[in-house]
């Protein structure tokens, strides 16, 4: 297993301190994966991911949070490529509402539109900075096995998305730029020493002692 999947599978046992930090978490799903669909004029909330670790997590915490009872369908993801695309879809027009309306997401489009969350209030605590940035990670993130190098990043789809991201990670006086790659906005750290913070700050604690470790190890 990676040091990313490993960091992963901790950060999707870990939960905020109470129902603002699991919406502030939502938020961030469905601002990185989110997709409105229409269905006979009805609309639906899809949220669609290849990450199994993703995709536990954010099940579990719309049934949680607006105690939901949907199922998550699997699908191979094409032929010449491995591994599975999960979706979460909620068709039921009330519950889509109360989860956009609480996690404060605006969708720029009829259908398959971007979503953004349109008030920093839904992480305007530092608990739920940390639930949002764990989310986007666990969503979009990788991190490089520290044995061979630091490099921390996550993806976005958009830049108003990352640039928002962005903003909530310089809270934590962390310097993580971003780059224009193909057509998604990416977020990145290269410092050992911030990338310890990165991990704090998403309580990812048994990744970052490790990663202590082996930062000591390979100074010595």
């Amino acid at each position: 297993m990676s040091f990313s999947s490993k960091v992963k599978g901790e950060l999707s046992l870990h939960f905020g301190n109470g129902r603002h930090c699991e919406i502030a978490e939502i938020a961030a799903y469905v601002n990185i994966y989110g997709q409105i669909a229409v269905f006979g004029g009805n609309f639906c909330l899809k949220i669609q991911t290849e990450n199994d670790y993703a995709v536990k997590k954010c099940f579990t915490l719309l049934r949680k949070t607006f105690n939901i009872e949907t199922d998550v369908s699997n699908s191979r993801i094409d032929r010449f490529r491995k591994g599975n695309l999960y979706c979460i879809s909620i068709i039921d027009q009330f519950l889509v509402k109360e989860i956009l309306d609480s996690a404060k997401l605006e969708f720029s489009g009829v259908s398959g539109g971007m979503p953004l969350v349109s008030n920093s209030i839904v992480y305007q605590r530092d608990c739920c900075k940390r639930a949002f940035v764990r989310g986007a990670f666990l969503s979009a993130g990788s991190i490089s096995d520290p044995q061979k190098g630091y490099h921390f990043e996550i993806v976005c789809p958009s830049q108003e998305i990352s640039g928002q991201l962005q903003e909530i990670i310089h809270s934590f006086h962390i310097d993580a730029k971003m780059v224009l790659r193909k057509k998604s906005y990416v977020l990145y750290v290269k410092e050992g020493a911030q990338i310890v913070d990165m991990l704090a700050i998403m309580e990812a604690n048994v990744a970052l002692m490790d990663l202590e470790n082996i930062r000591i190890l390979k100074e010595m």
